[in-house]
């Protein structure tokens, strides 16, 4: 019909026009916090459909879900794991290859540790020349307890990239508060758990500390035929005591061991143990971070001055402690060695559920096969693997001096 014979409208669609129009005046606008958290509870929505998505659907169905956008660079709160996470659990080659298709990242952690030196230096640029700042939001902004993760970053939607996690395996100091039990797993084999269901130390590591004391012991002119003179060593970390139990066995006798252990249960383990009651051997209670610095070496190295003091192995095998917390002890070591014949090594457990990552962290060290990967049984009743690779990269260091 032409517009110029529309019939006019009448006067209750009139009425139902303004009607409409008076509700929409007096409608309150909405505020920008409002705004966010919608845009906040959609990307939630979006990033749990694609979680789901990857861990039960087609490929199909995964793509579709990325093409309307969903962020994979949403972490679940529970285990902090993103799409390609779940998409690599599942072993599905094409839903991975979709995820890294659509920017699932991957080396999340990496780039946190570039970020966070990044920020660093900036930080230290800003309070050089920042004269007259308030120096109480300063400290607010780059304060963090011991062994603690770094706030997260805020992103344009208001979401936050997650890389932190104050459950017990994700962070040192809450795992300092939980209750370890010792059980048999269904693998006859003993471990200590946390209250999370945890593993914290298990009885399948044995044969990679037997090969951690022995390329240790290699490296030392100490141990080497007709040597008489023993070793000073430490420990941090006593798990189930297995490596304590093979410095124990070493000959010639250990001059001293000492060993670091910051958790109220595995201090009452040794105790109970009577580990602590061996010849040269003693157990300083806390976490590393409290023993190794300036006011405490002499305390750290007191048994070690007779035989020129400082350590001659070192071994480290902390729980719930990443990248960060490891390059601190590396910047304190120089100050507890003996002599630059002295031998360090950790649990290299750094990507040691991603053969990838753990590659890209690859020690300049030995490389031991595992002769299979480590069987279910081992696992079950376990919360989270800590490892789940078929060859272990064994890190032996020395000083370069």
């Amino acid at each position: 019909m032409p517009a110029s014979r529309r019939a006019a409208p009448s006067a209750r669609s009139l009425k139902a026009n303004s009607t409409i129009a008076a509700v929409k005046a007096t409608a309150p606008a909405k505020t920008a916090e409002q705004i966010a958290q919608e845009e906040h509870d959609a990307l939630v929505t979006s990033a749990s459909k694609l979680i789901h998505a990857v861990t039960y659907a087609p490929v199909a169905e995964v793509k579709r879900i990325l093409k309307e956008g969903a962020p994979t660079w949403y972490q679940e709160e529970s285990m902090g794991w993103n799409c390609l996470h779940f998409a690599a659990e599942r072993g599905d080659a094409d839903i991975v290859k979709a995820c890294l298709g659509s920017g699932a990242v991957w080396n999340a952690k990496m780039l946190h540790h570039v970020l966070q030196a990044a920020k660093g230096d900036e930080s230290m640029e800003h309070d050089a020349e920042a004269d007259g700042a308030n120096p109480t939001a300063t400290e607010e902004e780059h304060s963090e307890k011991p062994g603690e993760s770094s706030t997260s970053h805020m992103t344009s939607t208001g979401m936050t990239l997650r890389h932190e996690d104050k459950t017990s395996a994700g962070d040192n100091l809450e795992f300092m508060k939980s209750k370890l039990v010792w059980e048999m797993g269904d693998d006859g084999k003993e471990r200590v758990c946390d209250a999370d269901g945890n593993g914290v130390m298990m009885g399948w590591e044995e044969p990679l500390m037997k090969e951690h004391v022995r390329l240790m012991c290699n490296a030392h002119p100490k141990m080497q035929e007709g040597a008489t003179e023993g070793l000073n060593i430490l420990n941090i970390g006593y798990g189930l005591g297995i490596i304590d139990d093979m410095f124990q066995g070493l000959t010639p006798r250990l001059f001293s061991h000492t060993v670091i252990e910051g958790h109220p249960d595995v201090i009452q383990h040794i105790k109970k143990r009577g580990f602590d009651q061996k010849e040269g051997v003693r157990i300083l209670e806390g976490r590393w971070q409290d023993w190794c610095k300036d006011d405490k070496l002499e305390d750290l190295l007191k048994g070690t001055e007779e035989s020129g003091g400082g350590f001659d192995l070192v071994f480290i095998d902390t729980f719930a402690e990443g990248y960060e917390e490891l390059k601190d002890f590396f910047d304190i070591l120089p100050n507890i060695l003996a002599s630059p014949e002295s031998v360090f090594s950790f649990w290299n457990g750094l990507g040691a559920t991603i053969r990838l990552i753990q590659l890209l962290n690859r020690p300049n060290g030995t490389m031991s096969l595992l002769n299979e990967s480590v069987a279910e049984a081992t696992w079950k009743g376990i919360k989270r693997k800590y490892w789940d690779l078929r060859v272990y990269k064994l890190p032996i260091a020395a000083m370069n001096i």
